[in-house]
């Protein structure tokens, strides 16, 4: 008997022989043309016997009425809408996993109290009872109808394994990363289209595997953080932007500092070996300085750049300094040694190579020796 199956029977197992189970679980294949495999047939048989706790990887959208028990992992923030009829609701999703994987439940109205009160909290263990439907980030369940949330007393392991940043792809949910605070950001206050305050930090995370930026939405992006800590996150989203994987921290996920140590090197490429179209970081010295320029921008605004040149071993590179960076070159000397992380590369005039160094690039130098 596969193992999912074997997990059904044994709830069932008081009530009728594991024979005559796989017996109703045949029937049901042929009663349903072969439409459906026998694990969902052995869950319908599950469900003529009354409640049956399923393992979340066994939840999936057309699963319907579903009953498990998961951890807490994260909590969102309430969030309000308006209705068509002018009434205001309330919704709020939790994150729970267990030893196979997570699902979102999601709250409505007065669902949403029990978060508001503090009666659910991160790490609680839950019976969940509700319906299941294809939600935007994948399978949610809703309470619905005779739904419901209950506390239990139950030791859940969920499947914590986090990702490494070589792992990450465009349009991910459920990421849990633990990796090194390569450069903690500022945090930035925005307004948002209803007229109030936002805030926004843009945070540099690395592992051994590479590095990644990381976007802190609201009170997320108030954390304490220095260079070199180690963060954990849970239930971050990624995204492409400008043609780099970023990831999105909001109230949806949970953000911790972590005492797990975390290796990383940045890498160093060879100017020799720069290729347009990538995002690399260049180690040498300076070996020619140009005049800072201004030019208008689009909405009227006056921008700053300046050319540098770059050399190490392998050969000579311009860079193109823009706005807040030019204001380094006037401790600039030709021999400063110089460090310029996450470069665009691009093709220049006559198509050689050149370096542009704007708002995501970290530029350090030291005087000439």
């Amino acid at each position: 008997m596969d193992g999912d199956i074997a997990e059904i029977f044994d709830q069932l197992s008081d009530k009728l022989s594991e024979e005559e189970f796989e017996q109703r679980v045949e029937e049901k294949v042929k009663l349903m043309g072969g439409l459906c495999d026998k694990k969902t047939a052995a869950m319908l048989v599950a469900r003529e016997f009354g409640e049956v706790e399923l393992k979340i990887n066994q939840i999936k959208p057309e699963t319907g009425k579903v009953i498990f028990v998961g951890k807490v992992v994260s909590i969102s923030e309430i969030h309000e809408f308006s209705r068509s009829d002018g009434s205001i609701g309330r919704v709020a999703n939790l994150t729970l996993g267990d030893g196979t994987g997570t699902v979102k439940v999601v709250l409505w109205d007065e669902g949403t109290e029990a978060i508001s009160r503090g009666d659910i909290t991160a790490g609680q263990v839950l019976r969940v009872k509700g319906i299941t439907r294809e939600g935007y980030m994948g399978t949610e369940v809703n309470l619905g109808q005779g739904g419901g949330i209950e506390e239990v007393d139950s030791d859940i392991q969920t499947k914590s394994e986090p990702h490494k940043i070589s792992e990450i792809k465009p349009d991910m949910g459920d990421i849990n990363l633990i990796a090194k605070v390569l450069d903690p950001g500022e945090v930035r206050e925005f307004l948002r289209k209803d007229g109030s305050a936002g805030l926004v930090r843009s945070v540099t995370l690395g592992d051994e595997t590479g590095k990644i930026r990381v976007t802190l939405w609201n009170e997320k992006a108030e954390i304490d953080l220095e260079g070199g800590e180690s963060l954990e996150l849970v239930n971050a989203l990624s995204r492409e932007r400008y043609g780099q994987v970023e990831l999105q921290v909001g109230g949806y996920s949970l953000l911790k500092k972590s005492d797990v140590a975390v290796k990383y090197e940045e890498t160093i490429t060879s100017i020799s070996e720069l290729r347009a179209g990538s995002i690399s970081s260049v180690s040498g010295f300076v070996s020619g300085l140009g005049e800072v320029r201004e030019f208008e921008r689009d909405n009227g605004a006056v921008g700053r750049v300046a050319n540098i040149y770059v050399s190490d071993r392998s050969g000579r590179v311009r860079a193109a300094l823009w706005n807040d960076h030019v204001d380094i070159i006037e401790g600039l000397d030709i021999g400063s040694k110089i460090d310029m992380i996450d470069c665009h590369v691009k093709n220049g005039w006559n198509d050689e190579i050149e370096l542009s160094c704007g708002w995501s690039t970290k530029v350090t130098f030291a005087p000439p020796e």
